[in-house]
């Protein structure tokens, strides 16, 4: 999960960025922001340094300027298993943003690490993975739809698992 690169063009320079257990490394020094999320709003703790972060309709601003901002590579959201898995799993949105394309159907038979939507937010594109091989049970999601963190996107079930009927 860790070691991930990825390659950054921030106001025309690119930068090159890896995800570490120790933080994030941009050239030789390590960093090891504190962000809060509210909404469309970051604020990041870098040391003593504060940096406000905001994702609005004409675009990315830092500290109320706007900048040029790109992500050459997305990385991939493995999906947390929110429910036990002889039942299935609940995928809820790590971060917010818009659903920019759902994968799969209702109905559908999906295989772990397998792309199920794909989610924007900051101008990148996330591939939101599922955590486990089942059957796509639900979808309460839209194209196009804005979400919130940990809004509940896809219902899985279990591909063994049988829902009882009441009498």
């Amino acid at each position: 999960m860790f070691n991930n690169k990825y390659k950054v063009m921030l106001n025309g320079s690119e930068l090159e960025l890896e995800n570490t257990e120790d933080g994030i490394k941009i050239g030789e020094i390590t960093y090891r922001p504190k962000v809060i999320m509210n909404d469309n709003v970051y604020q990041v703790f870098i040391g003593n340094q504060e940096y406000k972060i905001e994702h609005r309709k004409e675009g990315l601003f830092l500290n109320g300027k706007e900048i040029d901002f790109d992500f050459r590579i997305a990385p991939k959201i493995l999906a947390k298993k929110q429910t036990g898995s002889a039942r299935g799993a609940e995928i809820k949105a790590a971060i917010p943003g818009k659903i920019a394309e759902i994968i799969v159907k209702v109905g559908e038979k999906v295989k772990d690490q397998q792309c199920l939507l794909i989610l924007e937010s900051m101008k990148m594109r996330n591939e939101i993975l599922s955590p486990i091989d089942g059957i796509v049970e639900s979808i309460l999601v839209s194209e196009g739809e804005q979400v919130k963190a940990r809004q509940l996107l896809i219902k899985l079930q279990a591909p063994n698992y049988q829902k009882k009927e009441l009498e």
